[in-house]
């Protein structure tokens, strides 16, 4: 079962951290991690039709280290200073190598702003304990699946600065 309202927003009863955003620098860019190649596709054109240029990781290690190293992963700046690469991160829970939980664990160590960029965690369950440790763990908003192109927007507009219409 889904812990979200009506409008798609979390249930009252998990309120989210305060939000971590980077300043935007004009990348709309979003890191979209999944093992499944068909929920990696559907993103990716929900993702496309909102103007988004997506970055495919289908784990969390590999996720970690573009989101560390983006030049190494073939990125170029969007040549405004301080170009931060990416504008959010949207992570399945459940993935080999390393979950979703353990990539927000990770991200939020890091240095700089890179730390604070926002942080989505898609499951299928959306069971409420699923959502209290993707908060705890620092995660910015939840989307429990299947999601539409309209759940993603909302969301994304809710956790950065990014303009989406």
């Amino acid at each position: 079962m889904c812990i979200r309202d009506s409008d798609g927003s979390i249930g009252s009863k998990f309120k989210s951290k305060p939000s971590l955003v980077v300043q935007p620098c004009g990348c709309r860019r979003v890191v979209s991690v999944d093992d499944n190649d068909y929920n990696q596709m559907v993103i990716e054109r929900m993702l496309k039709k909102l103007n988004f240029e997506v970055v495919k990781a289908f784990n969390g290690v590999e996720a970690l280290k573009i989101l560390k190293d983006p030049i190494s992963a073939g990125l170029h700046s969007c040549n405004q200073s301080p170009c931060y690469y990416f504008s959010s991160v949207v992570t399945d829970l459940q993935m080999p190598v390393m979950d979703g939980l353990e990539l927000i664990k990770e991200v939020r160590r890091l240095p700089d702003q890179i730390g604070k960029i926002p942080i989505v965690l898609v499951s299928a369950t959306g069971e409420e304990m699923q959502v209290r440790e993707g908060f705890n763990a620092g995660m910015n908003d939840f989307l429990c699946k299947p999601i539409t192109e309209d759940m993603l927007r909302q969301c994304l507009r809710s956790v950065s600065y990014t303009h989406l219409t």
